[in-house]
């Protein structure tokens, strides 16, 4: 959706402001089912990409010879990689191109970590405004598995080149969103959205899923 529409277009989709069956919806599916659809595109067919845990989705990475040359996923995939799997070495990755003629920038999408205060302290207080310093940034960069936004931070810090890398793409981000099915409710992200792309992916239109999945919206609210 970033890659096709602006991220105004993404804010609307993701609080209903536009249906789930809206045009720009409906044409980020047909764009993902361009490519997921196609059994040509996909190990073990366009099938599989509804059956196959996500866990060991990137297996075919790692056979000999190999079952798929590319893999998208999130940053944390690593931690499904075989032993002897080393970032930089027999594995990499970059950034998935945007699309150029749609002059949307480069867009990313992901997570993040959330901090709240519960019960009010001055300890409290002191806590989260250290959590907005660099230095705390830097502490958990120099473990694993920690990005961050942060543009006062030192990116030399990172404890990997990789770590690093990624850090550079999330930082060189003209739109960052948290993932759809994230902000979404439950029942819909969770649920009628995760049901009806293994739908899609196994047969149905997307003009029939999408409208599911409003009908399934418009009865929880």
């Amino acid at each position: 959706m970033l890659r096709l529409h602006e991220p105004s277009v993404y804010d609307q989709w993701v609080t209903n402001e536009i249906p789930f069956d809206d045009p720009a919806v409906i044409e980020a599916i047909e764009e993902f089912g361009w490519f997921v659809r196609n059994d040509d595109f996909v190990s073990g067919g366009a099938e599989s990409a509804a059956t196959t845990d996500f866990r060991d989705s990137p297996s075919g990475l790692f056979t000999v010879p190999p079952e798929c040359y590319m893999h998208r996923q999130a940053s944390f995939i690593p931690a499904f990689f075989p032993e002897d799997a080393e970032l930089g070495d027999n594995v990499d990755f970059f950034y998935m191109p945007a699309i150029e003629d749609n002059d949307l920038g480069r867009p990313v999408l992901g997570a993040g970590t959330l901090f709240s205060i519960t019960e009010p302290s001055e300890a409290t207080t002191a806590m989260l405004e250290f959590l907005k310093l660099p230095i705390a940034h830097e502490l958990w960069m120099a473990q694993d598995g920690f990005l961050t936004a942060h543009a006062g931070v030192n990116p030399d810090v990172y404890k990997t080149d990789s770590q690093r890398a990624m850090g550079e793409i999330l930082a060189d981000a003209t739109t960052f969103r948290f993932d759809a099915s994230d902000l979404m409710p439950s029942e819909i992200g969770a649920g009628a959205f995760w049901t009806g792309m293994v739908d899609y992916v196994t047969g149905s239109s997307a003009e029939e899923v999408a409208a599911t999945i409003q009908q399934r919206w418009d009865s929880i609210q």
